[in-house]
């Protein structure tokens, strides 16, 4: 049984409807959720070169024990898998995840069709360049004298040729927008960089707000700031006026 399977029949045993006379077989739930724990442990081991003595010395236990973690015979306590996360350099979270390392490796090792991605890729920042232009109220005469290129060149570029970077960094300034307009944000390659992207500006915070923002406790305070800040101007003002009525 591979391991999506043990994770779809864990999903089927939580999601079961329990009548209120009926008693849920928790027994079974720990089981098929030790199993897919121990092949979470295994894989980050593998994927961190190490070996099962080695994880044994760093949290004095037993060879013999390790082994049971990952042949999901016993499970180890929340502290041991914080030991292993950090000696695995894995995120915690890993260990309750419902895709290992290797698969996930594997869905970014799947070849990318180059020229095709190429080409699509190019018409897509040809037409942005074409709808930041309109929208910066420039003909083309206009940006290709604001960026230092020709008339030709500008036409050729919004009809999907190649842009070398550092005249599509130019192009981006006579435009008044940033490089990350012209990123990519769809796909598996899209997906990827965003999820790069995102969290470089995490780790780029204030320590206090890293904090704040990783504590799950946290989420419903995170959702009212994200409604706000969608909410039209005016609406915001009208809540900001009850805030007030109910402070003063």
């Amino acid at each position: 049984m591979s391991f999506a399977d043990i994770s779809a029949q864990f999903k089927k045993k939580q999601n079961e409807r329990v009548e209120p006379e009926e008693v849920r077989d928790f027994e079974a739930i720990h089981d098929i959720r030790g199993k897919m724990l121990g092949v979470l442990i295994r894989d980050a081991r593998l994927a961190s070169g190490t070996t099962q003595q080695e994880v044994a010395e760093q949290l004095g236990v037993s060879d013999d024990e390790v082994r049971d973690w990952e042949y999901g015979r016993v499970a180890p306590t929340l502290p041991q898998l914080e030991m292993m996360a950090y000696f695995f350099d894995v995120p915690l979270s890993q260990f309750w995840s419902e895709k290992t390392l290797s698969e996930a490796q594997r869905e970014r090792s799947i070849p990318v069709p180059k020229d095709q991605y190429g080409d699509i890729r190019n018409k897509m920042i040809a037409a942005l360049i074409t709808m930041a232009r309109k929208e910066a109220k420039l003909s083309q005469e206009e940006l290709a004298l604001k960026s230092g290129q020709t008339n030709e060149q500008i036409v050729a570029f919004e009809m999907g040729e190649p842009i070398p970077f550092p005249v599509l960094s130019t192009l981006a300034s006579a435009l008044n927008k940033s490089l990350t307009y012209f990123l990519e944000g769809s796909g598996r390659i899209g997906a990827w960089l965003q999820m790069q992207e995102e969290y470089r500006r995490f780790t780029e915070l204030p320590a206090e707000m890293r904090q704040f923002v990783s504590q799950p406790v946290h989420a419903p305070y995170i959702e009212i700031a994200m409604r706000l800040a969608n909410m039209p101007l005016q609406e915001l003002r009208t809540v900001a006026e009850k805030i007030l009525d109910i402070t003063l």
